[in-house]
């Protein structure tokens, strides 16, 4: 059985329904809101929002539940294995996993994920999936090791808890893109280039720096 005591957490970035969400509210009294007209990224919104929940276990997920939860047991697996490692993650390209995207979009996503395997030996082969549980310990370092307030703060997690030593654990999930069959040329190249400064930024902060990832 999955522990039943939990939070649930609505982080808005840079949209509004707070309508709504006040109507979850009056019949579940767990519900927690956090909105911003500014929009932050997906880093930042997190970390704000996290600063603000104590909890044993911090569960992730993409809006648009663009995993079938249901699937592989996903959801069930992404807690209860969060209690053997520090972070959990789907993935939609190792073994096992179920995928549907865009031709375009899931070949250039491949070729990131193997970029990013090369350069920080994470053994990871989904880096950007919006569908992880972290531990306490982990979350209380990423709020001050994480930097990324985009959405290269899935990769940059990853790679932190790898160089930090911390056990994790990728499961296999069934994935299916909810913004259309086709990918604009202009968005891959605008995440192109947002990721390539990412990796270009981490690379540096990892291999370069004094940076002190020791848990004491």
């Amino acid at each position: 059985m999955i522990e039943e005591d939990f939070t649930l957490l609505i982080a808005e970035d840079g949209s509004n329904s707070t309508a709504t969400v006040d109507e979850l509210k009056w019949k579940y009294h767990n519900i927690v809101h956090f909105q911003h007209d500014r929009r932050l990224g997906r880093g930042k919104a997190l970390r704000e929002a996290w600063k603000e929940i104590q909890a044993e276990a911090y569960v992730y997920l993409d809006v648009d539940l663009a995993t079938d939860l249901s699937k592989f047991d996903a959801y069930k697996n992404l807690i209860l294995m969060q209690k053997r490692f520090d972070l959990v993650t789907g993935s939609r390209y190792m073994p096992g996993s179920i995928t549907n995207r865009p031709r375009l979009r899931r070949t250039a996503s491949i070729a990131y994920n193997l970029l990013v395997r090369f350069l920080f030996r994470t053994g990871v082969h989904d880096h950007q999936c919006g569908f992880k549980s972290f531990s306490r310990r982990l979350v209380e370092r990423l709020s001050v090791e994480a930097k990324s307030d985009s959405w290269f703060w899935d990769t940059e997690v990853i790679v932190l808890a790898k160089k930090m030593g911390l056990p994790i654990k990728e499961i296999p999930i069934d994935w299916a893109e909810k913004k259309g069959r086709r990918t604009p040329l202009r968005r891959l190249l605008r995440d192109v280039w947002l990721h390539g400064i990412g990796l270009l930024t981490l690379f540096y902060r990892v291999y370069f720096t004094d940076l002190n990832l020791n848990l004491s």
